[in-house]
């Protein structure tokens, strides 16, 4: 078992050689406490986060979207151009006046439970995904009539049109649109719920779960995947692993060096500067996402000094993403500095409204936190330890605000526990907080309504809580703008608000890609998220 593997510490500029002969030490280390690798059917995996909840609902934690995608079926996935395309729809229709949808289920859609899915299902399903998410709450505003008209059709009837229907009912990121059995569904969607009941292609294995050590899927052998190639999160979803064990090792180096030993088979996110060792392992590396992710740093608009926009506009200026790109990762190769909100790469992205001066200008920086009122209070960083990339970042920060005269108290912890300290509302030092860092997928904040962060509607706002009518309205209005030219406009005025609110300072963009042996093919190139659906693994061979 790799569970508490620690491995040999190695050096960040240690040479192959002395790499392989680390995997050679490591080898003998393990020999007492692990099995060699069989010739059985499990491929165990180290994502990139422990699984804190299992609520894709409640939560927008990516390990978590990534545990949706296991265990749940989507009336829609995306196909790896980002098309959305039915999943577990039969067939579908919409009116000629763009309001009203009706969907029809396919047939042999079953519960873990052996329930069939039905209409009720999903109605239920999507009510409570649209409490919560970004893309629902527009949806139900202008929501006429939802209902299962029979066991398998739902039709859903707005009082206008709105044009990202089929892109929110199909997105990974942030809260999804996950099909669970009413009786779960109708959980209220502040409460986390811990049935993992789902229909898709993998079974969450509750008992085997080990919170902090590993997470356990079986096989669905009663799911019935599309006739179809699979692509991105649609088409047909073949579950040829019998077992799949998310395996918690959160150094990096022993991640890196317990998959080129053979005692694990998949690494989401390796350390860049393993690469060309992992590479002379004979290890693959794909990078399957195009847009990948955009690192940013959310201020608490709560309280002071980031309650002052001024205090938020510093950080504009304090920021040099080069800076922080080259200590989390330290390769060129993998990062891309971009101040577009919407990500580089994106239809949308551009430089509007970007500062000049931008990551350049401490003495501005100083300037507008004083403007502020920055009083010399110790601001609170929520530090995530277990995740390197952050943790480095993290520490940046913290160089950052001290060299502009601002006092930090930086508290550490894993990135579960920052997940629930940033709900926290309280005053930060009875317990809340004034400033973290964090990422999301890029194809998740690549348009204003998707871009969770970006939201300014205050209390119902991603922790950070922004609070701004004038901007949030602009987001709202996005849906309903047609032509390509007049939604361009509108995203180029809202990223030029948000440079004046300031919701986050994005600190760049990366690229990461997924390391895996190999006895493993099939792995699918998927924006911003992981699924090991069509994956197989090879017989082990002995040498």
């Amino acid at each position: 078992m790799v569970i508490g593997y620690t491995g040999a510490k190695i050096d960040m500029s240690m040479h192959r050689r002395e790499f392989l002969a680390g995997m050679a030490a490591v080898s003998g280390a393990l020999s007492a406490g692990c099995t060699r690798p069989d010739d059985s059917n499990i491929l165990r995996a180290v994502l990139h986060a422990d699984l804190p909840s299992l609520d894709p609902v409640v939560t927008t934690i990516g390990i978590v979207q990534r545990h949706a995608l296991m265990v749940y079926d989507f009336l829609f996935g995306r196909d790896a151009g980002g098309t959305p395309r039915p999943q577990m729809i039969a067939e579908w229709s919409v009116s000629a006046d763009n309001r009203e949808w009706e969907f029809t289920l396919r047939d042999n859609l079953m519960f873990h439970d052996r329930s069939p899915v039905t209409a009720e299902d999903v109605v239920a399903s999507l009510r409570r995904w649209g409490a919560r998410d970004a893309y629902g709450r527009q949806i139900f505003a202008i929501t006429e009539q939802l209902s299962a008209v029979d066991q398998k059709r739902v039709v859903w009837t707005l009082r206008r049109p709105y044009g990202l229907m089929l892109h929110a009912l199909s997105k990974t990121g942030g809260p999804v649109a996950a099909i669970m059995p009413a009786r779960v569904a109708q959980t209220a969607a502040t409460t986390p719920i811990d049935d993992a009941t789902g229909s898709g292609p993998f079974v969450f294995d509750h008992e085997a779960w080990v919170p902090g050590a590993s997470v356990v899927y079986r096989r669905n052998r009663d799911y019935v995947p599309r006739a179809e190639a699979p692509s991105g999160t649609a088409g047909g979803k073949q579950a040829k692993i019998d077992t799949v064990e998310w395996i918690n090792v959160r150094d990096p180096q022993s991640a890196v060096l317990a998959l080129a030993n053979g005692e694990i088979d998949f690494v989401e996110n390796p350390a860049p500067e393993f690469l060309p060792m992992l590479r002379d392992a004979g290890v693959s590396i794909e990078r399957t996402d195009q847009l990948g992710f955009q690192g940013m740093l959310r201020m608490n608009h709560l309280h002071p000094p980031f309650d002052n926009p001024l205090a938020r506009q510093a950080l504009l200026f304090l920021v040099d993403q080069a800076r922080y790109l080259q200590a989390m990762f330290g390769n060129p190769e993998v990062t891309k500095a971009c101040h577009s909100f919407f990500v580089c790469g994106s239809q949308i992205a551009s430089n509007a409204g970007v500062p000049n001066g931008i990551g350049k200008d401490k003495q501005k920086a100083k300037r507008l936190m004083r403007d502020a009122g920055y009083d010399g209070r110790p601001l609170v960083i929520l530090h995530p330890t277990d995740i390197q990339f952050m943790n480095l970042a993290t520490l940046v920060l913290a160089e950052d605000l001290k060299s502009i005269g601002v006092n930090v108290d930086l508290q550490a912890m894993d990135f579960g526990a920052m997940s629930s300290r940033r709900v926290n509302r309280a005053e930060p030092a009875l317990g809340g907080w004034h400033i973290g860092l964090t990422y999301w997928p890029g194809g998740n904040v690549s348009d204003p309504v998707g871009n969770v962060p970006m939201q300014a509607n205050c209390d119902d706002a991603w922790p950070g809580w922004p609070c701004n009518a004038e901007h949030q309205a602009m987001i709202d209005a996005y849906p309903f703008v047609t032509g390509g030219a007049e939604r361009q406009a509108l995203a180029d005025k809202i990223q030029t608000s948000a440079y004046e609110l300031v919701p986050y300072v994005p600190i760049g963009q990366w690229f990461a890609p997924v390391a895996y042996s190999s006895r493993v093919s099939g792995v699918l190139g998927v924006p911003g998220s992981t699924v090991l659906w069509n994956v197989e693994k090879a017989p082990y061979t002995p040498t």
